[in-house]
């Protein structure tokens, strides 16, 4: 009997330079009704957060309302310090993963964790070192994952 392979996962990845086109980029994804694609946002918290815990804490209520939002009620959302990148945010399906522990620490606060975690994911090396780099420039990155017909249409309707 010949049973069929699933179709591998697709992931693509899209770079934002401010928060508005991103919101823009996931409202058009909510209402193109993309329920078969995990998508998860990725970005740098920019100032200074350990002195001030407060303001930390009001960051992190704002943004997690803000993509529960748009993503859904039962979105994740964490934020984190990783010593290469600063404190990073992550919304959507990779939280789990950015949060893993391995041995005492998630995999996100580890050197090298979020470019690990993008070759996890079957991004190049190329596009995973540069994507970090990107970051660091306060880049926003949506990551999309998903079959590749889902994946073609969501990346041909984010870049038309």
């Amino acid at each position: 009997m010949n049973i069929p392979k699933p179709e591998q996962k697709q992931v693509f990845l899209k770079p934002y330079g401010q928060i508005l086109e991103l919101e823009n980029a996931l409202k058009l994804i909510h209402q193109m009704d993309f329920n078969k694609i995990a998508i998860s946002v990725i970005g740098i918290l920019e100032g200074n957060y350990k002195n001030n815990p407060k303001d930390l804490e009001f960051i992190e209520i704002k943004l997690t309302l803000f993509f529960k939002k748009i993503l859904g009620q039962n979105t994740e959302f964490s934020t984190f310090y990783n010593p290469e990148l600063g404190r990073l945010f992550v919304a959507g399906f990779l939280v789990p993963t950015f949060l893993n522990p391995v041995g005492r620490k998630a995999i996100g606060v580890l050197s090298g964790g979020p470019y690990g975690i993008l070759r996890g994911l079957g991004v190049s090396e190329e596009q995973a070192g540069a994507s970090v780099k990107k970051l660091i420039d306060g880049t926003f990155f949506l990551v999309a994952r998903g079959d590749r017909l889902d994946i073609e249409k969501l990346e041909n309707t984010l870049t038309d």
